[in-house]
C-alpha cells in the first residue's frame, strides 16, 4: 500500500464520516430557518439549537459504524507501515 493510497483512503473516510452530521445540520438549519421566517422570529439562538440536536443525533446514530471504520483503517495503516518504510 502506497502513502498516496493511504492519504486518499483517509480523506475518503473523513468525508464519509462527516457527511451524515453535515447533512443533518443542513436540513435542521433550513427547517429552523423556514419556521423562524414564517413565525417572524429573527433570533439566531433559536436556529442553533435544532442544528446542534440534529448533529448530535446523527453522531449518535452513525457513531458505532464510524468507530468501526476508523479502527479498520487504523489496522490497515499499522499493517502497511513495514511496506512504507522500505
Amino acid at each position: 500500500m502506497q502513502l498516496v493510497e493511504l492519504a486518499q483512503q483517509a480523506l475518503l473516510l473523513a468525508l464519509t464520516l462527516s457527511v451524515p452530521a453535515l447533512a443533518a445540520g443542513l436540513v435542521a438549519g433550513v427547517l429552523a430557518g423556514l419556521v423562524a421566517t414564517s413565525a417572524r422570529l429573527h433570533d439566531p439562538a433559536l436556529a442553533a439549537l435544532p442544528r446542534q440536536l440534529a448533529v448530535a443525533a446523527a453522531v449518535l446514530v452513525t457513531g458505532a459504524t464510524g468507530a468501526t471504520a476508523i479502527a479498520r483503517f487504523a489496522r490497515s495503516v499499522w499493517a502497511a507501515i513495514p511496506t512504507l518504510v522500505r
